[in-house]
């Protein structure tokens, strides 16, 4: 295709990016050099990191992402009937890999000579390989892509054609606390008409061991997922974390209904942050919360959305009940149109 073609069906904006870095370091002070230690799990998705979460989607224990593909692709057709979109706005879209299978279908079932594609991402680099593919593959598509946090993100739309269906597939929500996730998704009904649509894919509850097994897969690569932060760390904060000094950890918090992804100290060490001016000790067995994951019941998924001013429109799920993929409406003066 060529290239000056692709060019003015993409459009790439950057949100605060000078802000980036004090970002990390507000972060970083706030949760790494206090206690409990913990750091937010959006500072996973570097290239490499995103590069590894693709990777782990595609392991034999990482069932999440064959079962929604799996549901996107038997429901696709359904859910653009239904949602009839001229625009899909996508939070979190990494590669756009599931969502691909929405693209084909608004390309193919819908009678208009332009689909059109907001994804948002915090990884520039992906968003931008994921937009050239796509544009590649369709030509009757634009790509409008937001570097960016979902909440500053969300607020900057504008401009959008209408009806819309927003999507926040991949199980993502499940990585907010329960006030997190209605703040976020609050803010998705707020932006959204009668006329749109909200596609959102969330792990259920299920056995401890297969939840463990997804999130230590025995590849190791979400190990070096896990790990990969640290590396991060190491390149945006000149700090000198070894690698091979911290283990990965996952467990299924069953009172919680959470997985919790932790780097443990495998020694006494401590590691210095050049940039800062500030060290930490680390104690042997001393545990970094990198991750929840949060699961839901179809009964909690609900209250979910209803805390959100969003309804619930479709539920799609599989016979193993893993895994749903619910398509929601917002909700208008107590009723939903």
């Amino acid at each position: 295709m060529d290239s000056c073609t692709t060019k003015k069906r993409f459009n790439l904006k950057e949100l605060s990016s000078n802000d980036t870095l004090s970002m990390l370091y507000q972060d970083v002070r706030q949760g790494l050099f206090n206690h409990p230690r913990s750091l937010p799990p959006k500072y996973f998705y570097d290239e490499v990191g995103s590069g590894l979460f693709d990777a782990i989607c595609n392991t034999q224990d990482y069932y999440p992402t064959r079962t929604e593909l799996a549901l996107l692709q038997k429901h696709s057709k359904e859910i653009i009937a239904i949602a009839n979109p001229q625009t899909c706005i996508e939070l979190g879209a990494g590669t756009s890999a599931k969502t691909e299978v929405l693209l084909s279908q608004m390309s193919t079932s819908l009678s208009v000579d332009e689909i059109k594609y907001v994804s948002i991402d915090v990884c520039k680099e992906v968003l931008v390989e994921s937009a050239q593919r796509l544009l590649n593959n369709y030509p009757n598509l634009t790509v409008h892509s937001i570097v960016g946090e979902y909440v500053p993100a969300i607020q900057a739309l504008s401009g959008f054609d209408c009806p819309a269906l927003f999507a926040f597939i991949g199980s993502s929500i499940g990585n907010f606390t329960e006030q997190q996730s209605i703040q976020l998704l609050t803010h998705v009904a707020e932006k959204m008409t009668s006329e749109d649509f909200f596609l959102i894919g969330i792990d259920r509850v299920k056995d401890k061991q297969i939840l463990e097994q997804a999130y230590d897969d025995s590849e190791g690569i979400t190990a070096k997922f896990n790990l990969n932060v640290l590396t991060v760390l190491n390149n945006n904060l000149g700090a000198n974390f070894n690698l091979n000094n911290f283990s990965h950890h996952a467990i299924y918090n069953e009172s919680e209904q959470q997985i919790e992804m932790y780097l443990v100290s495998d020694c006494d060490q401590t590691v210095n942050f050049t940039n800062l001016g500030e060290s930490i000790h680390f104690k042997i067995d001393e545990k970094i919360l990198t991750e929840i994951s949060r699961k839901y019941t179809k009964a909690s998924i609900q209250q979910l959305l209803e805390k959100s001013g969003l309804v619930e429109e479709m539920h799609l799920e599989p016979t193993n009940e893993y895994f749903s993929l619910v398509l929601a409406k917002k909700i208008i003066n107590k009723g939903y149109l």
